[in-house]
């Protein structure tokens, strides 16, 4: 119960171990539709991001929104 409260904590809305299976998700989906937002970027997503842009050539804007303290990743 204390990691699923820690999530909530963390804001956004896809949990730390999901993010780079939606990161992968927004790669391989249609162009400017998909933007995210999560709360802490795991060292983990940060790595696939790294990936993603190797093997797809796709690259995210990321914008951290210090109101909510979560982080808006979009697709370009």
């Amino acid at each position: 119960s204390s990691l699923l409260l820690e999530e909530i904590r963390k804001g956004g809305c896809v949990d730390t171990g999901a993010q780079s299976m939606a990161l992968l998700l927004m790669c391989l989906g249609p162009e400017d539709v998909a933007r995210i937002r999560v709360g802490t970027l795991s060292q983990y997503s940060i790595v696939s991001l790294r990936l993603f842009k190797m093997a797809f050539g796709v690259e995210f804007k990321v914008k951290a929104d210090h109101d909510s303290r979560t982080v808006l990743l979009s697709c370009l």
